[in-house]
């Protein structure tokens, strides 16, 4: 996914949404913001298991959302889609901020 795809939603714009992510992903790996671009693959950054669940739940904080990842089943995260559940890598910047979006617009279809 590229940042420019994203679509606005009420819980703030896709670029808000996005800028978000990559600040919690570069406060947590110490690094700057600057480098993290929807390519950028967290393993490359060093991100290790400890740092993807501080990420996670600094985005679960920030956005008022659950995010399904179990480190110990990979780096595949099974979220809700418009046609079913969907499964997603937790691998890139940009796969990130896809779940994430794809997580609040759940909640906000929910009842």
């Amino acid at each position: 996914m590229r940042f420019a795809e994203a679509n606005n939603n009420s819980a703030g714009s896709g670029v808000e949404i996005i800028d978000s992510v990559r600040t919690i992903i570069a406060e947590s790996l110490k690094i700057p913001v600057e480098r993290l671009t929807p390519e950028t693959r967290l393993d490359e950054l060093g991100a290790e298991s400890l740092d993807v669940i501080e990420i996670v739940f600094g985005l679960e904080e920030k956005f008022d959302i659950s995010v399904p990842f179990k480190a110990d089943q990979g780096t595949r995260v099974t979220v809700p889609g418009n046609g079913g559940p969907e499964e997603i890598e937790f691998s890139t910047v940009g796969d990130v901020a896809n779940i994430v979006q794809k997580l609040i617009a759940a909640k906000h279809r929910a009842p």
